[in-house]
């Protein structure tokens, strides 16, 4: 074993009764300056003549060093060097995941760099190895603390965080890190309520932080099975971080209607290439320029949510397409200030009969379908164009969902599977759009 394993090790074992603690230890100390400069630009809003000029060093510098770079400019007939301003920054061409695909890693990196790897993509069925910069976490917690604290967290303040964990033997488990007790996502429910209640008796749970799904999944049981353990839970609630999912309005209102306390979303990615907050109107998404450089771009008619790891001298991802369409809602100096999530991820769709694509969240979430006031969840399944399989979790067997699911004007051949559990991603998310059943 590593010194760094010996030492993730050992930080992972810290108990609660010590790591409480602990966690008031500022996390300027645990990840030094850089989390503090970080810190300090996520107040700041960028200009266009800085913007330009940290974009031009890294395409620059790409252009020169980096294999896949120096490819994929050539072959789309682009010269860095007519870079002469912010406008400019257009003619930069786009990288799309396939692109980058196409290469191997280190082709895609600065000779000699070091960094973290991680890999994003798997459960989409678009694996992609990256690399990260050194200072990647400081770069994310000093951002994320920033989000959070709008509604007053602080480092110390304990979290129940439900992100599909498998933990093993262990119902709930404790991680100083971030000085958050963990869900086991695949433990037995009626083990993980003792558990959380002998949590709740001895520590300070303020604040809830997870997938959406897994969180109004989360509540729902305790409020069905376990009311005296959600009412002790909510005694010192303060808020809840809605993080890795699209907080779908279904599940969003049922929390905040339960809960009776604040909630905030943001969007992410492993890429680390953009990264923004709701501020005071939900679903409403203000990038941190000083994160990663965030543009709307027009692609085949629709605006892509765009990014630019500026931060990144490992592995960097220069005006990145993230798969995702977005409506822009504002600008500030010609910089994208805020926007909306479209139709969410691409591919995201499926096919009616005369061939158009349905994005999903219209198809179940625009619509006011009865079926949610008796289902837990509702998925759906497509293996053929113009064939839907509506998949139901529900524990009731007399439901009539034709009755319930408002398919009007809607050109396909609906059939409906009633399950007593969701289909889970590798990851624990409940997605709209089951692959395999």
């Amino acid at each position: 074993m590593s010194f760094l394993s010996r030492i993730k090790s050992i930080v992972g074992d810290i108990p609660p009764s010590i790591g409480i603690y602990l966690a008031y230890v500022p996390f300027s100390v645990r990840l030094g300056k850089r989390y503090t400069s970080f810190k300090c630009e996520a107040q700041t809003l960028i200009k266009k003549e800085s913007a330009f000029n940290e974009i031009y060093e890294l395409v620059s510098r790409a252009a020169e060093n980096i294999p896949f770079y120096r490819s994929h400019y050539k072959n789309n007939g682009f010269d860095y060097k007519t870079l002469k301003n912010f406008d400019d920054l257009s003619l930069i061409p786009i990288v799309r995941k396939e692109d980058l695909q196409k290469f191997l890693l280190k082709d895609r990196l600065f000779p000699s760099s070091k960094g973290i790897v991680a890999n994003t993509g798997g459960t989409s069925g678009q694996p992609l190895e990256l690399v990260l910069d050194p200072n990647a976490y400081a770069q994310e917690w000093s951002h994320m603390h920033t989000i959070w604290e709008t509604l007053d967290y602080k480092t110390s303040s304990a979290k129940l965080t439900l992100r599909g964990m498998n933990l093993g033997s262990k119902p709930i488990k404790y991680n100083f890190i971030h000085n958050e007790f963990q869900v086991n996502a695949y433990c037995d429910f009626d083990l993980v309520v003792k558990s959380l209640n002998k949590t709740l008796d001895k520590y300070k749970i303020e604040y809830l932080h997870g997938y959406p799904s897994a969180i109004y999944e989360f509540i729902k049981l305790l409020k069905n099975n376990a009311p005296e353990v959600l009412d002790k839970l909510l005694t010192n609630l303060k808020g809840v971080f809605f993080g890795s999912e699209y907080p779908a309005p279904i599940y969003r209102t049922y929390i905040e209607d339960i809960l009776n306390v604040p909630t905030i979303s943001w969007y992410g990615h492993t890429e680390m290439a953009v990264l923004a907050r709701e501020k005071s109107e939900p679903f409403v998404y203000y990038p941190f320029q000083s994160y990663g450089f965030t543009e709307s771009v027009e692609i085949d008619g629709k605006q892509h949510l765009v990014g630019t790891t500026i931060h990144n001298k490992v592995g960097p991802l220069i005006r990145y397409d993230t798969g995702d369409l977005i409506e822009p809602i504002s600008y500030k100096d010609g910089i994208l200030e805020s926007f909306k999530v479209a139709e969410g991820r691409i591919g995201e769709f499926v096919i009616d009969t005369n061939g158009r694509s349905i994005p999903l969240t219209a198809l179940i979430f625009g619509r006011h379908h009865k079926l949610f006031e008796v289902a837990d969840f509702v998925q759906v399944h497509q293996e053929t164009p113009g064939d839907l399989i509506v998949i139901v979790t529900t524990q009731r067997d007399d439901i009539n969902c034709d009755a319930l699911f408002d398919a009007e004007g809607v050109n396909m051949n609906i059939e409906f599977k009633l399950v007593k559990q969701p289909y889970k991603t590798k990851s624990g998310k409940v997605s709209l759009l089951v692959k395999d059943i």
